[in-house]
């Protein structure tokens, strides 16, 4: 469900660093009781140059998540004044070079050097105004540190001056990698984001457009030369064949055992007025390989023609448990408009951590058991994220041995509808023995066609 307040950060007024856009290609953290907003500010008409408006990466806090300040830092001069919301950077992007994108950022409080503790991969993208036939050389991202989230210093050594030239690149990517989000997982750094041929190409060699690859590092610094392809939409022909990819597939939320993203869910065509681009949904137990729980489901649509997120979506790494729940921040991207359109940031809600469920399909015996799990002795229990229950829809809980057989005194029948409702045993105890163990679970009696787990 779209915030009925939407855009909750709207463009700026003239003059200011985000008047034509407030791109939501960044982040969003909580940090104590505030959330942290690092996006992308795009100028007015007054500040075009040969290839495109202005952007420069921006901040914006808020206590609920829902209204949205922008400070005046007073770090970077913009239009003659330092009363605005742009961020520093040392060495700073040339902007009259590059377009820096995209700011992800990730936040280590236990990071043992402070000045590290923020973590920025700053997307840019390189022109040559000389080469009016193909201006977009390459573009890569830059790792930064921060203590504060304000201050960033670039990870690499700098011996070339004090701004970046197209001649630079820290990962080696050959030509085109453009970021979609950054995560840590299973102690690497990893970036999400799509290249295209000649980078990569289809399994038969033919030539492929956006698909998702993952690069990694063990250091935030030293980052690989060579890629994963992560992720390429279902039925993806060729690049020939086929108007239907991913979009900077993904930005990620990482939950420890598994990582939820979304993307960009194009839907091409040939005449530009009909294009149309809603949020997909991916999911990954690895950090590397992706897969659409249903292939091309949009997550989140676009608004009809005349709303401000009219016909095309983009995303950004803000998701929030608040409450009962769960914040997803996105942009607007008009793909119906052949130019550049204002652009704002947007909030959707949905059932905390209401993703997905599982449910019956059809007459019959319904259950579903689980791969086996591990618990520490003595300190477990379990709770059930579980909708439409009640005493005619049960859902029956067993404890199993990774061979399947039932460990005695562990089953249960849960009939109360809650995010968190814990599962009590037919013993009397909650708690779960220390081992290694399955979950079945039983949707049972005459309503069991209502539950959702």
């Amino acid at each position: 469900e779209k915030y009925s307040g939407n855009p909750v950060v709207p463009r700026g007024p003239a003059g200011s660093p985000d008047a034509h856009r407030a791109q939501f290609y960044g982040s969003i953290i909580r940090v104590g009781n505030k959330y942290r907003m690092w996006y992308c500010a795009a100028s007015d008409a007054s500040e075009r140059n040969s290839h495109s408006v202005s952007y420069r990466p921006a901040y914006a806090e808020s206590k609920d998540g829902i209204h949205w300040t922008k400070p005046e830092l007073g770090l970077v001069e913009f239009n003659g004044s330092r009363k605005n919301n742009l961020l520093s950077f040392s060495p700073k992007p040339n902007f009259e070079l590059t377009e820096p994108l995209y700011s992800a950022v990730l936040y280590e409080p236990s990071d043992p050097n402070p000045s590290r503790r923020y973590k920025m991969s700053l997307y840019g993208r390189f022109y040559n105004a000389s080469d009016s036939a193909n201006k977009n050389l390459k573009s890569t991202i830059y790792p930064y540190f921060s203590e504060d989230g304000l201050h960033w210093k670039l990870a690499l050594p700098k011996p070339q001056g004090e701004t970046f030239n197209e001649q630079e690149d820290p990962l080696s990517v050959r030509h085109i990698f453009e970021i979609g989000g950054l995560y840590k997982f299973n102690g690497l750094y990893y970036v999400s984001g799509q290249e295209l041929w000649d980078d990569i190409a289809m399994p038969n060699g033919e030539k492929a457009g956006r698909m998702m690859v993952t690069h990694w590092s063990s250091d935030f610094v030293h980052w690989s030369h060579d890629h994963a392809i992560s992720f390429m939409r279902y039925g993806y022909r060729s690049l020939k064949n086929d108007l239907n990819e991913a979009h900077e597939p993904a930005a990620i939320w990482n939950r420890n055992n598994v990582l939820l993203g979304t993307y960009g869910l194009w839907q091409g065509a040939k005449e530009t007025k009909n294009r149309r681009m809603p949020l997909g949904f991916l999911i990954s137990n690895d950090g590397i390989h992706f897969r659409e729980p249903q292939p091309d489901f949009a997550i989140l649509e676009p608004g009809p023609t005349g709303a401000w997120d009219q016909h095309g979506l983009i995303h950004g790494q803000g998701f929030e448990n608040i409450g009962d729940k769960t914040y997803i921040y996105y942009g607007a991207w008009d793909l119906s408009n052949g130019g550049d359109p204002p652009g704002a940031i947007g909030l959707a809600t949905l059932r905390r951590d209401g993703f997905g469920y599982l449910s019956v399909w059809r007459d019959g015996e319904a259950m579903l058991t689980t791969e086996p799990m591990s618990f520490p002795q003595g300190i477990s229990r379990m709770r059930l994220n579980a909708d439409g229950l009640s005493k005619d829809a049960v859902i029956r809980v067993e404890l199993l041995r990774p061979n399947g057989d039932l460990v005695p005194g562990r089953t249960s029948a849960v009939t109360n509808p809650s995010l968190d409702t814990l599962v009590k045993w037919n013993t009397g105890t909650s708690k779960i023995p220390g081992g290694s163990y399955r979950l079945r679970l039983h949707y049972e009696d005459a309503n069991r066609q209502t539950i959702r787990f």
